[in-house]
């Protein structure tokens, strides 16, 4: 029996944001400001390095996704941009280690940049994309990711769609819906997920239990410098300018470039949550480091931070604003009981202090698109899972997949 035959189809819709009549009754508050602040600013007013992309709204019954629509042309952060993050990105971060190395990555990433855009791998619509790294679940059925598809294909049919940030071993009802709709899996990268809930008990958590005192005693020493959130949250132009110096100067311009327009926005939505701490010792309330979360029902985001390089607490001899960061973060979680996606980097540290490290995966529609659209799709899936399969160690043979 289809679903039809058992149950009214799905109501789903691109809404117009500024109709009180489109929104679900319950969608919460700061989830509308949001999400209204994402269409009628426009993707470009909030991040530097997002020309070319557009946002809609879409209502999927009781809940709503952003959809973020790009028109495939360069210049983009990776987060908004296959090429950026399969590609550019994994070039920026290798070329770090040697002129040697920055010569062969370049010579064997070249071709591909070039191959993958004039097969217009750029030209995507990103579904449930929030403008960060990290997506809360979909507030919807998975029985609905049919309609949702269909939906927009419909609306963009000379797009692919992609739905970032899937973990698979831990959303497994997502990932199974996605692929039983048409999906393609991509390996992205590996992140880093702590659950405050999972035990410690024993032996050889001993280590683990040794770090985690430390980040709680960071946190307790540092509150004498943590700033009042009514101090904080109007320095959006500071924020901005520490975490351009932070994620923009010192690694990429990959990086998406949060304009102080995202966070007038953010800091206006009780599901951002920010920490700021002035320099240490000092009267002046400026802030010296930042860390902004994003919450859901069940995770905390790592969104970003930036700090002042100039003035990074007690240098070489003692911890640094990246430590008071992350002890908040794991503070925060520990509290609250949810689930904390630390995103990727420092992957020793954080797994030193009880984190798993769990392979995500972007599902790509593409099978509407010609065949030469689809094929580069289909290529850059088996570019990464070969890529996947040997960052995790498991012969190819097997037939295992990393995620």
């Amino acid at each position: 029996m289809t679903r039809s035959a058992r149950q009214p189809r799905p109501d789903v819709r691109l809404i117009d944001v500024r109709q009180d009549s489109d929104w679900p009754e319950q969608t919460p508050e700061g989830i509308r400001r949001y999400l209204t602040g994402l269409v009628t600013l426009g993707p470009a007013r909030l991040v530097g390095n997002a020309q070319g992309v557009t946002a809609q709204v879409l209502r999927v019954g009781t809940g709503v996704v952003p959809v973020l629509v790009s028109d495939g042309r360069r210049g983009k952060a990776s987060i908004l941009s296959p090429i950026g993050h399969h590609v550019l990105y994994p070039v920026v971060e290798i070329s770090r280690r040697s002129l040697l190395a920055r010569i062969l990555v370049h010579v064997v990433a070249l071709p591909l940049v070039v191959l993958f855009r004039a097969m217009q791998l750029d030209r995507i619509v990103l579904i449930n994309h929030w403008l960060l790294s990290g997506a809360p679940d979909p507030d919807f059925p998975d029985a609905d990711w049919p309609e949702v598809i269909s939906t927009l294909r419909a609306a963009f049919p000379d797009h692919a769609l992609v739905v970032p940030d899937i973990k698979p071993d831990l959303q497994p009802g997502l990932a199974a819906a996605l692929m039983q709709s048409g999906g393609l899996a991509v390996p992205t990268r590996r992140v880093a997920i702590l659950d405050p809930n999972a035990s410690t008990a024993g032996g050889k958590f001993k280590r683990i239990r040794h770090a985690r005192v430390i980040l709680r005693r960071l946190v307790e020493n540092a509150r004498p410098d943590l700033l009042p959130q009514d101090v904080a949250a109007p320095q959006t132009e500071r924020i901005a300018t520490l975490y351009a110096v932070s994620n923009l100067t010192r690694h990429s311009w990959l990086n998406p470039d949060y304009r102080p327009e995202f966070f007038d926005l953010a800091l206006t939505c009780r599901e951002f949550h920010l920490h700021a701490w002035r320099a240490k010792g000092s009267d002046d309330d400026t802030i010296a480091a930042f860390s902004l979360q994003r919450t859901d029902p069940r995770w905390i985001h790592w969104t970003t931070f930036g700090r002042d390089a100039t003035n990074d607490l007690a240098g070489k001899s003692g911890p640094r604003y990246y430590e008071r960061v992350t002890g908040a973060d794991f503070v925060m979680a520990e509290q609250s009981g949810l689930v904390l996606d630390w995103g990727a980097g420092a992957d020793e540290f954080k797994r030193c202090r009880g984190s798993v490290l769990h392979q995500q995966v972007e599902v790509a529609f593409a099978r509407h698109l010609g065949p030469i659209r689809r094929s580069a799709w289909l290529l850059l899936a088996k570019l990464r899972t070969m890529r996947a399969r040997q960052m995790a160690g498991v012969p190819k043979a097997t037939g295992k997949d990393s995620g």
